[in-house]
This record gives structure tokens, sequence and C-alpha cells, in this order.
């Protein structure tokens, strides 16, 4: 392996994240709390109307939202980013798959806010140094 990804074994590694972790988990929660309340609405409004079909509408950015939560939790303990990059890009997939139906046309703020945490988010979480970070973690527990 190379030294990017793993440091020398003498080198004690930090048990605080870096930086762009830390705006990788903040971005990451930040853009799924929208989707997660959505997920809410709908599937209470699914409830509400017995109208079954709504609920797995709801159920779909529900677990992406609980995807991200494990992900930002995984990324800031060292254990993993894949699960949170992997949360938000079905949020982002949402946002993408909402744009293409024509439901956000209109309103370019929200996707601007609905789509952007996210892709913050799996941008600065797949960069090197935060996977580098999580991989010496990793290292470091064995």
């Amino acid at each position: 392996m190379s030294s990017l990804t793993t440091p020398p074994a003498h080198v004690p590694v930090s048990a605080v994240p870096p930086f762009t972790a830390w705006l990788a988990a903040v971005a990451g929660f930040l853009g799924a709390l929208p989707v997660a309340f959505f997920a809410v609405f709908v599937g209470l409004l699914a409830v509400g109307y017995e109208d079954w079909r709504g609920g797995l509408l709801g159920a779909i950015p529900a677990v992406a939202f609980v995807l991200v939560l494990v992900g930002v939790v995984l990324l800031l303990l060292g254990r993993s980013w894949s699960v949170l990059v992997a949360g938000a890009l079905v949020t982002v997939g949402l946002v993408v798959a909402a744009l293409a139906t024509g439901a956000m046309t209109d309103d370019w703020g929200s996707v601007v806010w609905l789509g952007g945490g996210p892709l913050l988010a799996v941008v600065l979480g797949s960069l090197p140094n935060v996977r580098a970070w999580v991989t010496a973690r990793r290292a470091s527990r064995r």
C-alpha cells in the first residue's frame, strides 16, 4: 500500500477527525434533515389517507436519512467513510429524481438546499485525507 493510505506503524493516529471529515458530517446531516422531514410528512399523510403506496414513497427518503445518520457516526468514529458517501449519494439521487419528474423546477433555492449539502458530503467525505485517516484509525485498532 502507499504511504498516503497507510501511515507507518510508529506514527500515532489522531483520534480527532480531520476538518474535512467534520464538514462532510455536518453537510450530510443538514442535507438529510429536509429529506427526513419529507419522509415523515409523506408517511403520516399516507397513513391518514390509508394509502400504503405513499408510505413506501416516504420510506425511501427515511432509509436515506438513516443511512446518512449512521454514516455520520461511523465517519466521526473513524470506522467508515463510505456509508456517509453512499447515503448522501442516495439523497442526491432523490433530488435528481425530483428534478427529472418536474417536481422542483420552479424553486432552484430548494434544489441548492436539498442537493448541495449531500453533494458536499459526497465530495468531502471521499477526499484522500479523510479516507487515509479512516484507514489509519482502522489499522491502529488491530
